[in-house]
């Protein structure tokens, strides 16, 4: 009969061996314990774990869509709150167009809707000029340019992108490959007023006076003197929206005064007549804010419906990564109780049996 010899090398070493994956099952469930994770490195699950990468990219994507969608709404509702003081504004210009049409006021009544006029025009501007998060709402794609100026000749020039350039758009992915239009443009809204003098070409000259000589002198956008003979300019003027209302009737004010003071009833006529013509401009100016009003309140339903949609997304996303990732306390604890139990007592053994050797069995 024979019996089975184990050296003293092949002992330690299952007795070794035993330790160090009891060991590890004790570390891993206490760092398990420690972190609420049961996966901690791909060898644990690699299935689970290559999931839970792609849940975290998931969720880590729709956060980025849902701080898109926040931002998109908060400046939909500044543009919403700006256009509301715009609308108001229009009315009180509109107000009191109907009361210079009147025919009956005399001068001083006059002066005074035309300051009036223009203190809501340089309102106006202020609204169109606003930032939000350091950008120039109504400046189109020229969001660090501000849109609006008055310049010295009165003039309210926009300097944004035109409306009528595409490119004037700005865009915010609110899913993937989901785009919302934000923003509008300040020609749109408000228009502009221009008022110049051109040459045979077109070219755009502005009044200016020459501080060496007093004299007026013309001059293009880039500075450049006109040469020619001044009477061979031809005055001019563009204008639109609600910008080019408030300075035409400003202008028809003035010219109506100062046919009173001339008593000249042609002239008198000829600026009642033109400030008469800016009702209609105030009329069209308010539907198109209103239109512009109601474009983006549909955007901004879209926006609600889908920063809900995100929520919903992450939740369900957080909810099924937490049952591939997060352990179960009161399981864990029994396992931890296990491992440490398993983990002692291969101590133990390997303590008992250590001093042994091949002579005890000899």
């Amino acid at each position: 009969m024979y019996s089975n010899r184990i050296s003293t090398t092949a002992r330690y070493n299952m007795l070794t061996a035993d330790i160090q994956r009891n060991e590890a099952n004790y570390n891993r469930i206490t760092q398990q314990l420690a972190s609420g994770k049961k996966v901690m490195n791909i060898t644990d699950d690699p299935i689970a774990a290559v999931n839970i990468v792609n849940t975290n990219r998931q969720i880590g994507q729709i956060n980025t869509f849902d701080q898109n969608v926040k931002l998109g709404m908060e400046e939909l509702d500044t543009l919403d709150d700006l256009m509301e003081l715009a609308g108001s504004y229009l009315t009180q210009a509109w107000d009191k167009a109907v009361q210079a049409n009147n025919g009956t006021y005399g001068n001083s009544s006059l002066k005074a809707l035309k300051v009036e006029i223009d203190e809501i025009a340089k309102t106006m501007v202020d609204l169109a000029n606003t930032q939000f998060n350091d950008n120039f709402i109504f400046g189109g794609a020229n969001t660090k340019l501000t849109p609006y100026e008055i310049d010295e000749n009165g003039n309210i020039l926009y300097h944004g992108t035109p409306h009528e350039n595409p490119d004037y758009i700005r865009q915010t992915e609110v899913a993937d490959g989901v785009f919302e239009v934000i923003n509008t443009t300040g020609d749109k809204v408000f228009g502009f007023y221009d008022s110049y003098f051109a040459d045979s070409t077109g070219t755009k000259y502005y009044p200016q006076t020459d501080e060496s000589t007093g004299e007026t002198i013309y001059v293009d956008k880039k500075g450049n003197k006109y040469t020619g003979d001044a009477a061979d300019l031809t005055a001019k003027e563009d204008y639109s929206g609600v910008m080019g209302a408030l300075k035409l009737l400003s202008n028809s004010i003035q010219e109506v005064i100062d046919a009173k003071d001339a008593k000249d009833p042609d002239a008198e006529t000829a600026g009642y007549k033109k400030m008469s013509s800016t009702l209609d401009m105030f009329s069209n100016s308010h539907n198109e804010i209103v239109t512009e009003q109601t474009k983006f309140g549909g955007v901004y339903n879209r926006l609600e419906m889908t920063e809900s949609t995100l929520e919903t997304n992450t939740e369900n996303l957080t909810s099924y990564l937490s049952s591939m990732q997060d352990i179960d306390i009161a399981d864990a604890a029994s396992k931890w109780m296990q491992a440490q139990y398993s983990y002692q007592a291969s101590l133990q053994v390997a303590a008992a049996t250590m001093n042994m050797s091949l002579l005890n069995y000899l």
